[in-house]
Order: C-alpha cells, then structure tokens, then sequence
C-alpha cells in the first residue's frame, strides 16, 4: 500500500467521523428548535387577550 493510499483511507474515516459529528449537531439543533418553539407557543397563548384564567 502507498503513503497516499493510506492517507486516502485516514481521510475517509475522518470525514466519516466529521459527518456523524455533524449529524449529532444537526440534531441537538433540531431538539433546541422544538424547545424554542414551545415556549414561543406558550408565550403566544398566556398573552392571548381575552384568555380566561385555567386552562385553554
């Protein structure tokens, strides 16, 4: 095997760490959205005029 095939295959395996790195991120994004968009939600809904005490 030839440095470069070797360096090839070291390549390979750390863009393939990269993109499951990215994947994790990706996804630790997408939880932090949901939150966001929950408490956006609940914001929304407590300063809704007219709202009754209780629940909606």
């Amino acid at each position: 095997m030839k440095e470069s095939d070797n360096r090839h295959e070291v390549s390979v395996v750390t863009d393939g760490r990269e993109i499951e790195r990215y994947k994790q991120e990706i996804a630790r994004l997408e939880q932090l959205v949901v939150q966001l968009s929950e408490i956006v939600l609940r914001n929304v809904i407590k300063q809704r005029p007219g709202r009754k005490s209780g629940h909606p």
